[in-house]
C-alpha cells in the first residue's frame, strides 16, 4: 500500500512540475512540517484566483494512550499524499491579502496508531474492571485513518506573483474520516475474562477512535520560486 502512495505522489508532482512548460506563471516548490509530519511539494497557480498543489508528508511518533482499564505504549505512523485546489479570492487587494487563500482536496493516507497493553510490574492487567493475574498477558490495538479523507481549510502562499525566491506557506483546516479499529487479545486475556469482557475492552477502543473523527491539521513551510 505505501509503495502505491508514493507512486501516487510522484505521478502527481510530476504533472504539476510538468505543466510549468506550459504555464504563464511558474510555481514553486515547498518544504513544510506540522501535524502531518514533514512534507515536500509543488504548487502550480493557474492564475491570480486558482491553483493547485501536491505534497508528501512523512513522520512519526511516540503517542500513548488510554482506553478504558488499559494503557497503551503506541506508536503514531504518518505516511500520506496530500492533493488541493486552492482559491484566493482577495486576490489583487495587497501582498498579504492576496496570498490568503481557501483549499479543498483529498488526503491519501498511511496513517495508523499502533499500541500494546501489558501488565504491570506484578504480573497484573486489568479487563473491563476486572484484574487478573497474567504475566504474559498483551492486547494490541491498532487505529487506521481512511485510506482517503476530504480536507477542507484556510491558509497563506502560493499564490501568482512575478517575484522569485524564498517564501512562507501556512495551512490550518481539518480533515474527515472515521478510524478503523483492530483489536486482538491473547489467548490467556480471552480464557480468563471471557469473551464478553475483552468485547466491552475492544468497544472501548472503538468509542476512543470515534474521538478522532475530524483530523486537525497545522502545517507551516517554506517555499522556493525559482
Amino acid at each position: 500500500m505505501k509503495q502505491r502512495f508514493i507512486r501516487i505522489a510522484f505521478a502527481l508532482i510530476a504533472g504539476l512540475s510538468a505543466s510549468m512548460a506550459h504555464a504563464v506563471q511558474t510555481g514553486d516548490v515547498y518544504l513544510q512540517g506540522g501535524t502531518q509530519g514533514f512534507g515536500l511539494g509543488y504548487a502550480q497557480p493557474l492564475n491570480q484566483w486558482f491553483g493547485l498543489r501536491a505534497d508528501v508528508n512523512v513522520g512519526s511518533l511516540d503517542h500513548n494512550f488510554t482506553a478504558g482499564d488499559l494503557n497503551y505504549d503506541a506508536h503514531l505512523h504518518l505516511f500520506g499524499v496530500g492533493t488541493y485546489a486552492d482559491v484566493f479570492p482577495l486576490s489583487g487587494q495587497g501582498r498579504f491579502l492576496s496570498g490568503l487563500r481557501l483549499s479543498g482536496g483529498l488526503l491519501f493516507n498511511n496513517d495508523y496508531l499502533s499500541g500494546t497493553a501489558t501488565p504491570n510490574a506484578s504480573g497484573n492487567i486489568t479487563i473491563n474492571g476486572t484484574t487478573y493475574n497474567l504475566p504474559n498477558a498483551s492486547v494490541s490495538a491498532r487505529l487506521k485513518e481512511p485510506d482517503v479523507m476530504p480536507y477542507l481549510g484556510i491558509g497563506w502562499g502560493h499564490q501568482q506573483t512575478t517575484k522569485r525566491g524564498f517564501g512562507l506557506t501556512a495551512d490550518l483546516g481539518v480533515a474527515f474520516g472515521r478510524p478503523r479499529v483492530d483489536f486482538t487479545a491473547s489467548p490467556d486475556v480471552i480464557a480468563a475474562a471471557g469473551a464478553a469482557n475483552v468485547a466491552a475492552e475492544e468497544q472501548n477502543v472503538q468509542n476512543k477512535a470515534g474521538q478522532y473523527h475530524i483530523y486537525p491539521i497545522v502545517q507551516v513551510g517554506l517555499t522556493y520560486r525559482f
